[in-house]
């Protein structure tokens, strides 16, 4: 997790205020916002549409997921599918946030060029531009379980996966918890939120670029355990920024990361055609 990003809190407040007045709307209402594509076209996806647990190929009957989101992936512009009337606070929530964001993508970037030895502006090419989408999550408030990462049917939030294509920037939800990440020797860690702080994770892409010297890991949501009184687990919102190469971008092996001594791992692969492959898996 990072602290001291220029990602203001200002900016993430206003964002989770503003989607937190979306989603507490009647269905039929955010329906009205449902392109009926599936996740990964944009627009509102309500629960059991996602089986984010598929898209390894691991788990091919894993549970859908209980989550709702919304997902913005034009920086809030005009040129969005779809942009919600209510609450009429959302769209410049949006464009603040993707601005900061995108910002930051930026610095993530140039650092990790620098990190491996780069040049500064070596990944400037790729990110240009950028591919970004604002996913708002929202996981409705739900009967506790005895075990969180196994409710009902087997399902859980956010089944385990790993994210598909750059950084991953996440605002976690500052009062409720749930993110886990599987550490090297299969032990599932929690990531608790930090007031202030961003979590930074590298996606598929990143693993194939740096040959798994950065490695791209399993993480899931699971609900909060249930409480004494027997209560439900509280909603939880999360605001994710994905970003990743262009379309076009051919991900192969960097030359600092691999050699006769450690060949590449990964063929080279077209950032478009490894993102809707790992969608096509996890939409149900």
């Amino acid at each position: 997790q990072i602290v001291g990003h220029e990602l203001t809190s200002e900016a993430a407040s206003a964002l989770y205020e503003s989607a937190s007045d979306f989603f507490n709307q009647p269905i039929d209402e955010k329906m009205r916002w449902c392109l009926h594509k599936g996740y990964g076209s944009g627009g509102y996806v309500p629960s059991g549409v996602e089986a984010v647990g598929r898209s390894t190929g691991a788990q091919a009957d894993a549970p859908p997921d209980i989550v709702e989101n919304i997902v913005f992936s034009h920086g809030g512009d005009a040129s969005e599918p779809v942009m919600p009337e209510r609450p009429p606070s959302l769209r410049p929530a949006v464009q603040s946030y993707a601005r900061g964001a995108s910002a930051l993508l930026n610095a993530l970037m140039r650092l990790s060029a620098v990190a491996l030895g780069l040049p500064e502006t070596h990944f400037d090419d790729a990110f240009d531009p950028p591919k970004t989408h604002l996913r708002l999550a929202f996981y409705p408030e739900t009967e506790a379980a005895a075990d969180p990462a196994n409710g009902k049917g087997g399902a859980m939030r956010y089944g385990a996966h790993t994210d598909y294509t750059g950084f991953t920037i996440l605002r976690q939800d500052p009062k409720v918890s749930g993110l886990q990440v599987q550490a090297p020797t299969g032990e599932w860690v929690p990531v608790p939120p930090i007031e202030g702080a961003l979590v930074i994770n590298a996606g598929d892409l990143i693993q194939v670029w740096t040959n798994d010297r950065w490695r791209s890991p399993l993480h899931r949501v699971v609900a909060p355990t249930a409480s004494a009184d027997g209560g439900p687990s509280p909603a939880r919102l999360s605001l994710v920024f994905f970003t990743g190469p262009k379309d076009d971008a051919l991900i192969s092996a960097l030359p600092c990361c691999c050699g006769a001594d450690n060949p590449p791992k990964y063929a080279p692969v077209s950032a478009k055609e490894h993102l809707l492959a790992k969608l096509g898996r996890s939409n149900v």
